[in-house]
């Protein structure tokens, strides 16, 4: 594993109309980088692992468990494993989601 890594070198998907998403993996971490357009909309659902999203630009509505709020740069959203979520870009967004155990 390379320990300094440029963003823009990492192979982007599309892993939904309108969000692209990057990713590494360590031994016990994964961290994925998801660049949202406007609208795009990730639906409800919940994972094992557990979750920290870190906004670095635009606006993103989330919702953790029963509560939703307007997330902007420089603000995190903690997801505990297992709690239904979901997230909205109002704006073009770009996200950095660390994740453990990795996935």
């Amino acid at each position: 594993m390379d320990h300094f890594i440029a963003l823009d070198r990492l192979e982007r998907v599309e892993a939904m109309k309108g969000a692209f998403l990057s990713s590494i993996q360590t031994k016990n971490l994964t961290i994925a980088y998801t660049d949202m357009k406007a609208g795009v909309e990730v639906p409800l659902h919940q994972h094992v692992e557990e979750a920290v999203d870190i906004i670095l630009q635009g606006v993103l509505e989330m919702q953790v468990g029963d509560r939703t709020d307007t997330l902007s740069p420089g603000m995190i959203s903690v997801v505990p494993s297992n709690i239904p979520h979901k997230a909205r870009a109002i704006t073009d967004c770009k996200v950095a989601t660390v994740l453990y155990p990795r996935r």
